[in-house]
């Protein structure tokens, strides 16, 4: 869990570093919109049943190391990205994966003696 809590506060610092760091122009904006998405994954995947969903973060993440350089991002900014990068990076595969099953998958739905209105199998050896 400390992970996902970890990501959603990197993606609280990018939504705040523009204005803490002073800057603005394109490195803002990529700032001010891969923030939420990485706050939006940490929060869905802090849930064990979305757990799996944290590997979503690696794309805002390598866009945060390959963003300044196509950015052309001054200084401060490329250090804050930089380093936002690195740490959603290496939060992303941080953490175990489910050991329970939830709800059955698809073989519950295909199921045919739990479809509505089959009639319920025997369990074998009864009559």
């Amino acid at each position: 869990m400390w992970p996902r809590l970890a990501t959603i506060a990197v993606g609280g610092w990018l939504m705040a570093a523009p204005a803490v760091l002073g800057y603005g122009g394109a490195a803002a904006a990529s700032d001010r919109v891969v923030g939420p998405v990485v706050i939006a994954v940490g929060i869905v995947a802090a849930s064990t049943i979305t757990r799996g969903l944290r590997w979503a973060n690696l794309a805002p993440g390598l866009w945060l190391l390959a963003g300044p350089a196509l950015l052309g991002v001054p200084g401060r900014a490329l250090a804050s990205s930089l380093g936002a990068g690195v740490l959603v990076l290496a939060l992303t595969p941080w953490g175990r994966g489910d050991s329970a099953r939830f709800g059955g998958g698809w073989r519950s739905l295909l199921d045919r003696s739990r479809l509505a209105g089959a009639p319920e199998a025997a369990p074998p050896g009864r009559d």
